[in-house]
């Protein structure tokens, strides 16, 4: 996959989570993901399509990280994974969309997303025929996953060159 594609990801989430939550993240070797299983307790994905790009975003968090992302992005002490938690990964994976979409339509791919499914522990279905890139991240309370599973359509502009 293009890193074009996945540098927008890393940069948005690490711009949420700083400026929201007070929390810092590493990010790990993205790798291709060889099976549908989530990778966290709580997922939200969304379907991105367009005119340049078709494909789906995941974020899956472990339950320590969206635990501690949602203590402090609500200023409470959350103690267990729930309809709060579900809300906010809703939440996350909107803003997460946001950012990398404005940031990809500046370098010329465009599309539109829809409203995010939150996912518990089930399969991920991505939209894209291609490969799932997981994009793995740490924090202090524990991992959480971005994945993207986008193909960049040629325009028929681009075909004809």
């Amino acid at each position: 996959m293009n890193v074009d594609f996945i540098n927008p990801f890393v940069e948005t989430i690490n711009h949420i989570l700083a400026t929201m939550a007070s929390l810092s993240c590493e990010y790990g070797q993205p790798y291709v993901k060889d099976h549908c299983q989530p990778l966290g307790v709580v997922t939200g994905m969304i379907p991105m399509t367009g005119e340049t790009v078709h494909g789906s975003l995941a974020i899956s968090f472990s339950a320590g990280a969206i635990l501690q992302i949602s203590s402090a992005m609500l200023g409470e002490e959350i103690a267990k994974v729930d309809d709060v938690c579900h809300d906010l990964t809703g939440e996350l994976t909107n803003m997460l969309s946001g950012g990398a979409r404005r940031i990809l339509w500046e370098k010329g791919y465009d599309f539109a997303m829809a409203k995010p499914d939150i996912l518990g522990e089930v399969d991920i279905a991505h939209i894209a025929g291609g490969p799932v890139i997981v994009i793995p991240f740490e924090t202090k309370a524990g991992p959480f996953f971005i994945e993207v599973a986008l193909t960049h359509k040629l325009k028929l502009a681009e075909v004809a060159h």
